[in-house]
């Protein structure tokens, strides 16, 4: 079976069979190994110089500046990476890549060289924007992306019943990574406001805001206001706190759309509190990538001597589009994130991270849980546990020192 791969640096993400991986683009040398996606995220802050985030939007074979590790340069960061990709994901055969309008001819070509020294051929490669452009329903339109360094706006039309991904237009400086430093900043504002504690003066407390930014949007969106706790304090933050980052994103953004193009925005820039726009607008995810190529694999398929980025993509007529929303997405909605593992008749809270019995700590990750760090011969479902293996509810966790634990999702 084939797989999927969304090359996307602000987060990885590999679809194969029932599963897909999500491995935000950091690496991180711990001292002895490289880890990247999350485990390299959460440390970022704490380790700026041992965490490199440039090797996919700067993919070559220039020396790293600041060495990281043993790798030369970024071209050894992104084979460790997919290596890693590959051995989670069971080790594919084949793989489906789609790439951003920002990945030029010699990153591709390097990209390709690198796969031949990996255990799964490329059976195709396609533009991601064409792709979106597909799923929403336009005859012409643009697509922002937020890359973790730069925003990328493509545009894409319809021609016939294929859509074209055409040049891409690059805003260096305005990334994932700037959008969360300003939203640190807000909310450190905050905090010094309500409790005279500032978490930006302490890395473990910079790393533990960071990590909050993702639940943190993702409940702003329904609600007016969350909590969110550091060192032992905790600060109301509201969306009025957050307007002026979205304001200002929006701002930047606003001379560089035609007011007669809609734009769709990917996200998370849909959970940005402030993000105005004057031309009319969709949101969507990732997901849409999956469901598109989905339909349509077979027209995307490419022969090993024919491998070059396709930018046209038959389009997809999804039902599942809403005029309310604007989001598009060609899949149910996901299952709930458990809140809660009961052990034995007492259900745990599961908060931004559950220190378990056995010595597990799991973490919650915007919409998900994962298995932060296992035990010795942790099980789920009785399978050997992964380290940052995605939980569902319904799934059952025990080890060989009696333990056991049953995820659950408790109502309000």
């Amino acid at each position: 079976m084939t797989a999927l791969l969304d090359l996307h640096d602000s987060t990885l993400r590999l679809w194969h069979a029932d599963t897909c991986l999500e491995s935000p683009g950091y690496a991180w040398f711990d001292g002895n190994h490289f880890r990247f996606g999350l485990p390299a995220m959460r440390t970022q802050r704490r380790t700026p110089r041992a965490v490199n985030t440039r090797y996919w939007s700067q993919l070559s074979t220039q020396p790293l500046s600041p060495p990281l590790g043993q790798a030369r340069h970024g071209a050894d960061l992104v084979h460790a990476h997919l290596q890693e990709l590959h051995q989670l994901a069971s080790q594919p055969k084949s793989v489906l890549l789609t790439a951003p309008g920002s990945m030029d001819r010699e990153a591709l070509s390097l990209l390709l060289g690198i796969v031949e020294h990996l255990p799964f051929d490329i059976a195709g490669l396609v533009h991601r924007s064409a792709v979106i452009g597909a799923a929403s329903g336009l005859s012409s339109g643009l697509h922002v992306e937020l890359q973790l360094h730069q925003t990328l706006i493509t545009p894409f039309s319809a021609e016939g019943d294929s859509v074209t991904a055409t040049a891409s237009q690059v805003i260096p400086g305005e990334g994932m990574l700037a959008l969360q430093d300003r939203l640190a900043t807000a909310i450190a504002s905050s905090f010094v406001a309500q409790t005279r504690f500032d978490p930006l003066r302490s890395a473990d407390a910079e790393q533990s805001l960071y990590d909050a930014l993702p639940l943190a949007l993702t409940t702003l969106q329904n609600q007016t206001e969350t909590q969110i706790a550091i060192s032992g304090y905790s600060a109301r933050i509201t969306r009025d706190d957050l307007r002026g980052v979205g304001a200002a994103y929006g701002r930047m953004l606003e001379p560089l759309l035609p007011s007669d193009t809609p734009v769709v925005l990917e996200s998370p820039l849909n959970l940005l509190p402030g993000l105005t726009l004057a031309v009319s607008r969709q949101n969507t995810t990732a997901e849409v990538i999956a469901s598109v190529i989905a339909n349509c694999q077979s027209e995307l398929l490419q022969a090993p001597e024919q491998l070059a980025l396709n930018h046209r993509v038959p389009i997809v007529h999804s039902e599942a589009k809403t005029a309310e929303t604007g989001f598009l997405s060609t899949e149910a909605a996901p299952a709930p994130a458990p809140t809660h593992i009961l052990v034995g008749s007492k259900a745990q809270r599961i908060g931004d991270t559950a220190s378990l019995a056995n010595g597990t700590v799991l973490q919650r990750t915007q919409a998900s849980v994962t298995v932060a760090s296992p035990s010795a011969n942790l099980r789920v479902n009785s399978k050997l546990a992964e380290a940052n293996q995605l939980l569902e509810a319904g799934d059952n966790l025990d080890d060989d020192t009696g333990f056991t634990g049953l995820l659950i999702v408790v109502e309000d």
